[in-house]
C-alpha cells in the first residue's frame, strides 16, 4: 500500500457511511498516525443495530488482514451503497475492536505499516 492515509480515508468513509445508514446522526472521528501504525477510531450515536446485524459487523470488521487481496481491491472500498465492502475493511486492518452500549458505536482499528 503506497498511500495509508488514503486507505484510512476510504475506511473511515465506508464506516461513517454504514453508521449513518443504521441511523448514527452524530460522529467523532480520530485518526492517530503513528511510526508504525494508523489508528482510526469512530463514535457514531443514535445507531440501531440489530443482534444480527452487530455479528456479522464483527465478523467482517474482524477478518484476518490479506495483503494481496488488500492491494488488488482497496480502491473498491467506499464506492458501493450496499456495505458489501466491510470485508474489504477487515482484510484491510489489523486489529479491530467493536463496542456498541446505548445506541453508541465504538470502532477502532489498526493498520500496521
Amino acid at each position: 500500500m503506497k498511500n495509508n492515509l488514503e486507505m484510512a480515508l476510504k475506511i473511515s468513509s465506508e464506516l461513517i457511511k454504514y453508521c449513518h445508514h443504521h441511523g448514527a446522526t452524530y460522529f467523532d472521528t480520530k485518526l492517530i498516525e503513528g511510526s508504525d501504525a494508523l489508528t482510526l477510531i469512530i463514535h457514531s450515536y443514535h445507531v440501531e443495530l440489530s443482534d444480527f446485524q452487530m455479528e456479522n459487523l464483527v465478523k467482517n470488521l474482524k477478518a484476518p488482514r490479506q495483503g494481496d487481496v488488500e492491494n488488488d481491491y482497496w480502491e473498491l472500498i467506499g464506492d458501493s451503497e450496499d456495505f458489501s465492502e466491510l470485508m474489504l475493511v477487515g482484510i484491510s486492518c489489523d486489529e479491530a475492536e467493536i463496542e456498541f452500549n446505548d445506541n453508541v458505536i465504538t470502532l477502532k482499528l489498526i493498520r500496521k505499516y
